[in-house]
């Protein structure tokens, strides 16, 4: 059974004064992030209609803040500032070993969240100890640096079984990582989250971000089902 993972960071809306130049800067440093990341974690391409469009990205700022605005948010000539600016890339042209990044940033309108959505490789073994690593450390960086509402690196078997992530402040489920802003943990209750990390060894929550196990969840094994369901159980039901 396939089983993509993805980084899916929400962030609420900027304020209203909010400038281009500092929602450049700030979405730039996001993603700078991952050019310390191995190759096939980095954003390589811009995405293109077409393959014979598509070129590599030399990756500078000047590059990046100039093809993030031409991402306006429009419908025919008209621009809609308020709503943001939307840019994606992907890592390499094999498909298996691509990792496909879309950020929407600056959108200013309170019932619309601006998102990070990193598509993981397929190739990329999350079940493995060294790789599961690598994307906490990194889940822990983007968070601090991004600054969401709420975050998971999910897989994608859970995320189709609960159909959406939030239901107005409250999480649908867990995912094996989970960011929680103050808001989000005052919906679920810290006591729950709590009690759950005191009773399952290999389990921790600091700085709003809930792991549930040191490696990503298989959904093909009966034991990362169970724990799952524990898990789902004690916190959301």
């Amino acid at each position: 059974m396939i089983q993509r993972h993805s980084i899916i960071l929400w962030k609420k809306a900027e304020k209203p004064d909010k400038s281009y130049e500092e929602i450049s800067n700030e979405a730039y440093r996001v993603l700078d992030l991952f050019q310390d990341m191995p190759c096939e974690l980095r954003p390589n391409y811009l995405t293109a209609y077409t393959k014979k469009d598509i070129k590599e990205f030399d990756w500078n700022f000047e590059n990046f803040t100039n093809i993030l605005r031409a991402g306006i948010n429009k419908e025919g000539k008209n621009t809609f500032e308020s709503l943001g600016y939307s840019i994606s890339f992907f890592s390499s042209l094999d498909e298996e070993k691509s990792c496909a990044f879309s950020l929407c940033v600056g959108n200013k309108f309170e019932k619309i969240y601006n998102a990070l959505i990193i598509d993981l490789p397929l190739v990329l073994n999350l079940y493995d100890k060294a790789n599961a690593e690598l994307i906490i450390s990194l889940f822990r960086k983007l968070v601090r640096l991004y600054i969401p509402y709420w975050g998971c690196v999910s897989n994608r078997v859970l995320a189709r079984k609960y159909g959406k992530f939030l239901e107005g402040s409250r999480p649908t489920t867990a995912h094996w990582m989970n960011y929680w802003s103050e808001e989000v943990v005052r919906a679920v209750g810290i006591d729950k989250i709590q009690g759950f990390i005191q009773g399952n060894q290999g389990t921790s929550f600091d700085d709003g971000i809930l792991l549930v196990k040191d490696t990503a969840f298989d959904l093909s094994k009966e034991e990362d089902i169970r724990l799952h369901e524990k898990i789902h159980n004690q916190i959301f039901l």
